[in-house]
């Protein structure tokens, strides 16, 4: 018999108590259950029109939007910030608790970031355990402005609440035994490139939850931005990583990465902390209060020597005359001005120095005259090149919709012109928000495609701030690679020697001979995991992602499509995939989006055929 009390049953006030708890962080009561295993559920995404899918070895699983008992959220005119929208989640999430394996799960989700996007409103919900994150366990959505929900992504693990008591929740090991325990394993003998931080994390481990502090130690020798998991009970070392993405170089012999921090190494630990503090204050960045903002002049390649000047035989040790005519003035915009001097320093861009480099320190030049006048083998021409394309770049993704509350950039990047201790490679560091070219054989700063592929993955790090697992090392390079193209595209003269071969300058034959993206022979296999820049025979991995991207671009582009809507369609498909996503899982998401971009357009025919050449869709 259904009891009621007043106006409404029971059953009724008790689903709009559980609710409103739920809303106000309390984990979903757990039904009638006997389970009492921790245990990460298989990964699963939900979009629109989607057959079920069930995953190949350990990959995702794919099921319609339909499958959801609520499909709906109305975020509708509520401020874009994680507080604001957090009640209106959390009762989504709760009407879908079952479907979504949260029923009864001690675990709650907490919103970590929002921001909208150009079909609505993408939400990232980390999972957490007394309050203390659980890795790699997240829910992303998508919901449009209409309050149709796009896509939901769940990489979550279940924590039955008869599990809770075999968590063991406190520390005996310190934060700074745990920076001690990294510092001694790296056998560290150089300078820290940032402060170090540890935060305390849960692992799951073969079903046992291991509380860990996360690591985060960016050192000059061994170079690298080091991220370690600790075992916050008994020190023990868990996993190491370099949480630094880099380019890939691998085909040729190339430089190694000289060492620059024998003379005056710091003794310990403290010691270097504190003379990285000394030379943070010694810096004295140009203060933002003070400064006027202002515009100056500089050479640059347009986009690079051998394209600009339909050259393939260039060489990097030809003399300077046989580049004169490659070198075009461009306008600085936002710049600093103190002092009567022009800094390149301003709010997308900032050319600083953070890493060792090739000989050293190399301070960013400034100019009283408003022109920088030099050019290559001089690192000034880097800084300009190199501020010129990425300020380019991200002042073209507000042009195309990523400006106000979706901008990808508010605070701008940090750039290191001249780092990785001089070697031949460039890369991005996750978390840090820093971008840094290396030397060697050709500047990577000489040619856009390396400026633009370097920010290619702070674009992918900034649209999923879930991103990483899965097939994400090959498709962030991929992805690179392609931004790399397009942009190239847009540029005169990109396209007149090989449009889809990547690094046409810094990836000379006699360098390391670049990648390309026109591999129309490769496939893909659901039961195997791609990783960055792993040869598959006769392509690499990162060339299995950026074909089909170029290929689209090129079709719609040759019908009359625009660059920037294809642009569009592939940065949202990232939007709101979580982490561990597959390619198959990402193209499907891609095809989605671009139906909600360009409903009746072409888009998302063209695209769900290259992908389906490749078979990454079936």
């Amino acid at each position: 018999m259904l009891i009621t009390t007043g106006s409404a049953t029971f059953r009724e006030k008790i689903i709009i108590s559980c609710l409103a708890a739920f809303a106000a962080g309390a984990a979903w009561p757990a039904a009638a259950q006997t389970r009492d295993t921790i245990n990460r559920l298989p990964n699963t995404i939900y979009l629109p029109d989607a057959a079920p899918a069930a995953p190949s070895a350990d990959k995702n699983v794919v099921k319609s939007l339909s499958a959801l008992p609520s499909a709906t959220l109305d975020l509708k005119g509520t401020a874009p910030n994680p507080a604001a929208i957090s009640a209106q989640v959390q009762s989504f999430v709760a009407q879908n608790a079952k479907e979504l394996g949260l029923e009864g799960n001690a675990a709650k989700l907490v919103v970590k970031s929002t921001r909208e996007t150009l079909t609505g409103r993408y939400v990232s919900m980390e999972q957490r355990l007394d309050d203390i994150p659980i890795i790699d366990s997240q829910v992303q959505l998508t919901v449009s402005d209409q309050g149709a929900v796009q896509s939901v992504a769940r990489n979550v693990v279940d924590v039955p609440t008869a599990s809770v008591a075999s968590v063991k929740k406190t520390a005996e090991v310190s934060q700074k035994a745990a920076e001690d325990i990294v510092w001694k394993d790296l056998n560290a003998s150089g300078e820290y490139l940032e402060p170090p931080t540890a935060e305390k994390a849960y692992l799951n481990e073969n079903n046992v939850l291991t509380l860990v502090y996360v690591v985060k130690m960016a050192v000059s020798k061994p170079f690298g931005y080091w991220e370690y998991r600790v075992d916050a009970n008994t020190g023990r070392i868990v996993s190491k990583k370099d949480r630094a993405i880099k380019e890939g170089k691998h085909k040729r012999d190339l430089p190694g990465s000289p060492d620059l921090s024998a003379a005056g190494v710091p003794a310990d630990r403290e010691a270097a902390l504190a003379k990285f503090n000394q030379r943070m204050k010694s810096m004295m960045p140009v203060d933002k209060k003070t400064a006027k903002v202002a515009t100056g002049k500089g050479l640059v390649f347009e986009p690079n020597p051998v394209s600009s000047l339909n050259d393939t035989g260039l060489e990097d040790n030809d003399p300077p005359s046989k580049f004169d005519k490659a070198y075009v003035e461009v306008a600085l915009v936002g710049l600093s001005e103190a002092g009567g001097k022009l800094n390149l320093q301003g709010p997308l861009v900032r050319i600083d120095d953070f890493e060792p480099g090739d000989g050293g320190v190399s301070r960013p030049p400034s100019t009283s005259t408003g022109t920088w006048t030099a050019r290559r083998g001089d690192n000034a021409f880097n800084d300009v090149m190199t501020y010129f394309y990425i300020n380019s770049s991200i002042t073209y993704l507000q042009k195309i919709g990523y400006t106000g509350t979706r901008d990808l950039f508010p605070n701008g990047i940090a750039v290191d012109t001249d780092g990785l201790n001089g070697a031949d490679n460039s890369h991005f560091v996750p978390g840090s928000d820093r971008l840094a070219f290396g030397h060697g054989c050709v500047d990577d700063n000489e040619d856009t495609d390396v400026i633009f592929h370097e920010l290619g993955h702070a674009i992918h790090d900034h649209i999923n701030v879930d991103w990483g697992g899965g097939d994400s090392g090959a498709i962030g390079e991929g992805f690179g690679d392609y931004w790399a193209i397009s942009q190239r595209k847009q540029i005169k003269n990109g396209f007149q020697v090989d449009p889809v071969k990547v690094f046409e300058w810094d990836g000379i034959d006699a360098c390391w001979g670049g990648r390309r993206a026109d591999r129309l022979n490769a496939r893909y296999d659901p039961n195997r995991t791609y990783g960055a820049h792993q040869s598959m025979g006769s392509f690499e991995s990162d060339e299995l992602w950026s074909t089909p991207l170029v290929s689209s671009l090129l079709e719609l582009t040759g019908a009359g499509e625009t660059i920037e809507s294809v642009d569009q369609v592939v940065l949202e498909g990232m939007s709101g995939i979580g982490s561990n996503f597959t390619m198959r899982t990402l193209a499907l998401a891609t095809v989605a989006k671009a139906k909600a971009l360009f409903p009746g357009e072409p888009h998302a025919a063209v695209f769900e055929k290259h992908f389906k050449h490749h078979k990454i869709i079936p």
